[in-house]
């Protein structure tokens, strides 16, 4: 089977799959798939940006925060269908970070991530400033509810988390789609050698802003959804010390630059928390030490393991494999 349809196949066939046992679920595990779905569409779009073009923003917490109030306010204060006013939130975050990147691609490297920084920090502060738009520091409630899906007969719970698969199955499906393109290719490019691609005449403004671009607008979706399966949205929720760091640690956790590694990532480290409530002494303790051993370790990641094991699998097997005799051998 050709890589690029099995890029396609094998996540529908996923989606499949967990949207047919959503049923047999309880509601709390529902509740705990349902934020890493929202943290996977977070960790795939963001890599886009840092794994596929190498640029560490800093801003995307901020950018995640503006997708959620626009959808509060789209929502509840304006009278917005929901489907409708998703992509619309994507849009303005996608505004948003263009913005954000014209001012950030002045600059390059650390520079680059120090200056998204102090956007992240500025966003943030504007979230309590606003008070007319976001509530301040009491927070943004009375977010509508995602409507039900048609022709589903699920509980809230249920039809949350089959949104938010959705999602992450769309997320995916079109990061593929511009890794894959030629704006993708360039992105490599500029990763791996920023000079040498200029130098080859290689679009650098146009294939960095394209990702920057992509990647704003799915967590502006991303955070529009988080607020209205919330109901409430608060300031501390964007904060580039928690949601701005941890979209890093997802990828590089995941593994940056595959895609599919950053959504493993999201799995293990929403639910880890979750798993280890019951020992909430030292839950902040095993967090840190999987990091540490991530970083010391395995510095490519969860998808980097996965990768190397079947390697190794494969080797085994081929030398476990008997040679084919000659069909001449034995003739004399």
């Amino acid at each position: 089977m050709h890589s690029r349809t099995r890029c396609y196949l094998i996540p529908t066939a996923l989606l499949a799959a967990a949207c047919a046992a959503t049923p047999f679920l309880n509601d709390y595990v529902r509740y705990v798939a349902t934020l890493a779905a929202i943290w996977a569409v977070l960790a795939v779009s963001f890599d886009v940006l840092l794994g596929y073009t190498g640029y560490l923003s800093l801003a995307h917490g901020a950018l995640f925060g503006v997708g959620a109030y626009a959808g509060g306010l789209l929502t509840s204060r304006a009278g917005w269908n929901f489907w409708l006013a998703l992509p619309v939130c994507g849009l303005i975050a996608m505004v948003a970070g263009i913005i954000v990147a014209l001012l950030a691609f002045r600059t390059k490297g650390l520079y680059f991530a120090v200056l998204t920084l102090g956007i992240g920090l500025i966003g943030h502060q504007m979230f309590f400033v606003a008070e007319d738009w976001t509530g301040g520091v009491v927070g943004f409630v009375g977010i509508p509810s995602p409507p039900a899906l048609p022709l589903l007969t699920l509980d809230p719970a249920g039809n949350n988390l089959i949104i938010s698969l959705l999602l992450l199955w769309v997320t995916y499906l079109a990061a593929g789609v511009f890794v894959h393109s030629p704006l993708g290719a360039a992105s490599l490019a500029i990763r791996e050698d920023v000079v040498l691609a200029q130098a080859l005449g290689i679009r650098i403004a146009a294939a960095r802003m394209t990702a920057f671009a992509f990647s704003a607008f799915f967590a502006g979706t991303a955070g529009a959804l988080f607020a209205a399966i919330s109901n409430f949205v608060a300031p501390e929720s964007f904060a580039v010390m928690t949601t701005g760091f941890q979209m890093v640690v997802l990828v590089v956790v995941g593994g940056m630059g595959t895609l599919w590694g950053p959504i493993l990532g999201a799995i293990l480290l929403t639910t880890l928390p979750e798993t280890l409530r019951v020992a909430s002494n030292y839950s902040l303790l095993a967090y840190g030490v999987l990091l540490l051993g991530f970083m010391l370790f395995a510095p490519s990641g969860i998808a980097g393991l996965l990768k190397k094991a079947w390697r190794a699998r494969q080797t085994r097997a081929a030398v476990a494999a008997p040679v084919a005799r000659p069909a001449t051998e034995g003739v004399r």
